[in-house]
């Protein structure tokens, strides 16, 4: 079967290149990701099977939405934000990047408003 032989070559591409196949395969985007950046609480709930997800931050009383894209590529993921409710809507929007492990992420993020680029992290839960 094809498939069985892909997936010999593929470990076997594993182990001559040094790197686990976990690493090489990839990652699993899941379908709820509990975020964390700036004390921001967020919850990305993926729309489907598609790499579209809703987003909702909370911190205090305010309240932010906005519609993600994201890339994968291996393990490492890509994500462009675009703001649908709070002070983003109508400003260019945020680029998050990060390294997915297990059922955790976690990366850099700017936003084309914001003075300085952060961090973020979170739990994908299946």
């Amino acid at each position: 079967m094809k498939t069985g032989a892909w997936a010999m070559s593929a470990v076997l591409a594993c182990t001559i290149a040094g790197i686990g196949c976990a690493q090489a395969q990839s990652a699993n985007l899941g379908s709820v990701w509990n975020e964390q950046e700036a004390g921001w609480q967020g919850v990305w709930t993926r729309v489907g099977k598609s790499n579209s997800f809703q987003a909702v931050w909370t911190k205090d009383a305010k309240v932010v939405r906005a519609n993600l894209t994201m890339r994968l590529s291996g393990n490492v993921v890509s994500i462009s934000r675009d703001d649908t409710m709070g002070s983003g809507v109508g400003k260019a929007g945020c680029e998050y990047t990060g390294t997915i492990k297990g059922n955790t992420v976690s990366g850099d993020y700017n936003c084309a408003w914001s003075r300085s680029a952060g961090k973020w992290k979170a739990t994908i839960s299946p």
